[in-house]
């Protein structure tokens, strides 16, 4: 007998947009995690390759957990996959595209499953358990997505993340609306929903308009033609592949994810090159300009992108030259603007010329607009309405927009990561609040890097450090040897002269003033150390360096 959920708790992507997306729908005996996705490391987070959620609530929980269902492929969905299970023996539910970019990631972490990935087409019903999971097709700027049903305590639950409605869409597939109706007539109790674009009105432009737009753009253009995206949009790169067929050019395509991904959907025949012409970037050069397109990474300044070392003249097979154009079909994500603009600079700097969003509409969203989100709540008709996937503002914004589409005002309910919603007879209520947070991934460790060990790293990175070595008698206390300075990222001894000396005078005042007592005793010194230096650059320079005393004994 299939169980109904009770209980729904997001770990991540909630609260925040493109990031750590991890929802848990429970039953009484049996729990299924919907996500479990990752987050790149901002410039706080210093030397950290990767952050995923915190899975204390989901160790508490191991007994229950029947499965993991992915909505789609992108990082902040899939990006924890490896980890996840790593940690968790459970079978794993994904459309054919997603399971394919989440092969690649286990392959990637050396990591092996004890059952292959169950492959489910959008529109086919998930069991897991006694779990049942209906899904629901719908447009995103990635293929092979989908929104999620699931049989709640009074009414069906509808999981829709990540979604927009695209009538032309370039594979002809569109958001089945249809289902949305037939879902809504049985009864939804509670509807999740995407929360980024609430703020934008009318409906996202379709994929069809951008390529019109692209191929107008390169259609006047005789010199060589780059195009940054990204490259899980396998319905761009289709309709970059219709352009450059239309207009005689050849394809190249630069960047591993670029060459793994379009592999992938050549391989499930979900891209088509018939009557393209693609070379290796290299060959390229050997052509006229107005014959060649190239397709690659790096539209978010990304440090060792294609792109970025292009630009920086730093990528041997291929250099910019006068009369290339460079087209970003891609949004800029907050956070990356000065790596963009940096890596822009540069494209002009050797000759090119460059068009983005902000000047040219050569990119669309793969989130819903208010129409379209107005749209989905119609036809679902939702007694409960929970935002998701986006920040507090965006949460106020949707709630309101649900209110007019007739969701009661006490029934719109916003939530962060780590509270619980509980589902009995047709009433939520909040539950508890469960552990949650960011884990950070640095090299192979996982979690071993605190927000404390950030703290200090962001210290370092401030004010330097200043290294103090200091050699002690044992048994009288006498200074043997030192003290020796040695400071980096703090001053340049050349245009501070005398700075260091005077430190060490001062030092040796500070610890003459010590007994005997202290000055056999290892962790007296080093406090004495710290603080004592600490002290003078404070006065004389008004900067507080991180001060390390190695106090040695003989």
């Amino acid at each position: 007998m299939a169980q109904k959920i009770t209980k729904v708790t997001p770990l991540g992507g909630v609260g925040e947009i493109g990031a750590l997306n991890c929802m848990v729908y429970e039953s009484a005996n049996e729990a299924v995690i919907v996500d479990c996705g990752s987050q790149f490391p901002d410039d706080e987070s210093l030397g950290v390759d990767l952050i995923i959620p915190d899975f204390t609530y989901l160790e508490s929980i191991r007994k229950k957990l029947r499965g993991v269902v992915f909505t789609h492929g992108h990082e902040d969905h899939v990006g924890a996959s490896p980890f996840l299970l790593q940690e968790f023996d459970i079978p794993v539910f994904a459309s054919p595209f997603t399971a394919g970019l989440i092969r690649q990631k286990l392959d990637e972490y050396a990591v092996k499953l004890s059952t292959p990935i169950h492959v489910f087409k959008p529109g086919e019903v998930i069991k897991t358990g006694s779990l049942s999971l209906d899904t629901i097709f719908v447009n995103h700027s990635i293929i092979d997505a989908s929104a999620l049903v699931l049989e709640g305590e009074g009414g069906f639950i509808v999981h829709l993340t990540d979604w927009k409605i695209d009538p032309t869409s370039i594979d002809g597939a569109v958001t089945d609306l249809k289902k949305f109706s037939q879902v809504g007539k049985k009864g939804v109790m509670a509807l999740f929903s995407d929360s980024t674009n609430v703020d934008q009105p009318g409906s996202t432009l379709s994929e069809r308009a951008i390529e019109k737009r692209i191929k107008k753009i390169c259609a006047s253009h005789p010199g060589r033609i780059l195009v940054t995206l990204f490259a899980s949009n396998i319905n761009r790169i289709q309709a970059l592949a219709g352009v450059a067929k239309s207009l005689g050019r050849v394809l190249a395509f630069v960047g591993r994810s670029m060459h793994e991904n379009t592999a992938l959907a050549r391989e499930l025949g979900r891209l088509s090159l018939d009557g393209v012409q693609v070379l290796d970037i290299e060959e390229t050069r050997l052509l006229k300009p107005e014959k060649v397109m190239v397709l690659l990474t790096g539209s978010q300044g990304e440090e060792r992108s294609a792109l970025t070392r292009i630009a920086f003249n730093q990528f041997k097979p291929f250099q910019i030259q006068e009369g290339d154009l460079v087209l970003f079909s891609s949004k800029v994500i907050p956070g990356n603007e000065r790596n963009i603009f940096d890596v822009i600079n540069h494209l002009y700097r050797n000759g090119a010329r460059v068009l983005y969003e902000s000047v040219h509409e050569i990119h669309t969203s793969g989130h819903a607009h208010q129409e379209e989100l107005k749209e989905a709540i119609h036809r679902l008709k939702p007694r409960y309405f929970v935002p998701i996937h986006g920040t507090y503002r965006h949460f106020v914004v949707h709630g309101e927009l649900a209110q007019s589409c007739g969701v009661k005002k006490e029934n719109v309910l916003i939530i962060e990561n780590g509270q619980s919603l509980l589902f009995n007879q047709g009433q939520a209520t909040r539950g508890d609040i469960v552990p949650t947070g960011r884990v950070f991934v640095d090299g192979r460790g996982v979690g071993d890097v605190s927000d404390l060990v950030i703290r200090d790293r962001r210290a370092l990175a401030d004010t330097g450090i200043v290294i103090c070595v200091l050699m002690i008698d044992r048994v009288n206390g006498e200074i043997v040897r030192g003290p020796d300075l040695t400071s980096r990222g703090f001053i340049d001894e050349k245009e501070k002269p005398g700075l260091l000396e005077a430190a060490k005078k001062k030092l040796m005042e500070s610890l003459s003033a010590l007994n005997w007592d202290e000055m056999t005793e290892l962790l007296d010194v080093q406090e004495e150390v710290r603080l004592s230096l600490r002290r003078f650059f404070k006065k004389e320079l008004e900067r507080k360096p991180v001060v390390i005393p190695v106090v040695l004994e003989v």
